[in-house]
């Protein structure tokens, strides 16, 4: 049995981290908004001797932890043995902030409910999604936006059914700039010190776009948020400050080398830095099977 299945890149632009010793209140509050890009995922399954599981990420063997971890989480709860084949299409780039990893486990997830025909509820599924991503160390809050859709404030730290989050919808696009290679998002969360500073700036934010919630505004808190953090630094601060004196608020994709606005004409927009630029349309929907 093949099922396919997308899920929507998500760009954070400030967060607040909360770790709470269980995978499923653990998470982040923060804001970020949700792409038109991400990740398709195909699976095939087939009865086996014993459970196998294989991933791919454009035809490539890939370790894919998250994906895999979330394969094991629902291969627990069938009767048989089945070999699993998981293919990624990634859209976007990876370790640049976009959630990629968060949106191949929820589009493994849904892909796997219905080729192994388990039932689960929307939530069930992101809730395993989520687990995966806490328990691997690649993200916090990436699966609750991405199943959600939108510009997403995420008011309440936890996965879907248990954290909580204000929803927007917008028709804007986003334009992304690649400036660096990327981060490695298990290493920040692992220092104490880039902890302590992100929760101090992420709360405030946070507290300030519910008073005036705008895309304009989650922009510029976004910018805030990366200088105040010293997590935009050498190439990622230039690139925000050389926006600001065109007059355009630019915010870091946390946590990645790259730099994005919000604009109804990003066309205008594209030329302004000399690095490699993505566009994508704001995905109101969030994942879903296709």
């Amino acid at each position: 049995m093949r099922a396919r299945a997308f899920a929507p890149a998500h760009i954070t632009g400030f967060f607040e981290v909360f770790l709470t010793g269980d995978a499923l209140t653990s998470g982040s509050r923060g804001a970020g908004v949700v792409l038109s890009e991400g990740v398709v995922t195909e699976v095939e399954v087939t009865p086996a001797r014993e459970s196998r599981i294989h991933v791919e990420i454009s035809d490539r063997a890939c370790e894919c932890e998250v994906s895999t971890h979330v394969a094991r989480a629902l291969l627990g709860r069938c009767s048989g043995n089945y070999e699993v084949r998981i293919t990624h299409k990634i859209s976007v780039p990876q370790r640049q902030g976009f959630g990629t990893s968060g949106a191949g486990a929820l589009s493994t997830a849904i892909a796997l409910n219905e080729a192994l025909n388990l039932e689960l509820s929307a939530t069930a599924l992101a809730q395993v999604a989520h687990r995966a991503e806490v328990e691997c160390r690649t993200g916090l809050g990436d699966i609750i936006a991405q199943f959600t859709g939108g510009l997403v404030v995420r008011t309440r730290a936890g996965a879907p059914g248990i954290g909580e989050v204000e929803k927007f919808y917008s028709n804007a696009r986003v334009a992304v700039f690649l400036v660096g290679k990327g981060i490695e998002t298990k290493k920040v969360l692992s220092s104490p010190e880039a902890l302590s500073r992100i929760n101090r700036a992420g709360r405030e934010c946070v507290e300030e776009l519910l008073r005036d919630p705008s895309l304009q505004r989650f922009v510029s808190l976004s910018k805030k948020f990366a200088l105040a953090t010293g997590l935009a630094k050498g190439k990622v601060a230039k690139a925000i400050l050389e926006l600001e004196e065109h007059g355009i608020d630019a915010g870091m994709a946390m946590l990645g080398e790259a730099v994005f606005v919000i604009s109804e004409k990003p066309e205008e927009v594209v030329n302004l830095l000399d690095y490699p630029c993505i566009t994508a349309r704001v995905d109101n929907c969030g994942a879903r099977l296709l």
